[in-house]
């Protein structure tokens, strides 16, 4: 549980995909906006997609 919370805050510190540990979201899908789909990083934050909705 602590390995995931320290993902989650070096993932907002970093912005990048660099993960060590992938949290159990990951690959989710979270919304659509301006027409590009969202899924969870490694870090558990929403990230943009290449994918269009």
């Amino acid at each position: 549980m602590l390995g995931k919370l320290s993902d989650k805050v070096l993932g907002l510190v970093l912005r990048e995909e660099r993960a060590g540990a992938c949290v159990p979201e990951h690959g989710n899908y979270c919304y659509c906006r301006s027409g590009k789909k969202y899924y969870m990083n490694c870090y558990g934050i929403c990230t943009k997609s290449t994918k269009g909705c």
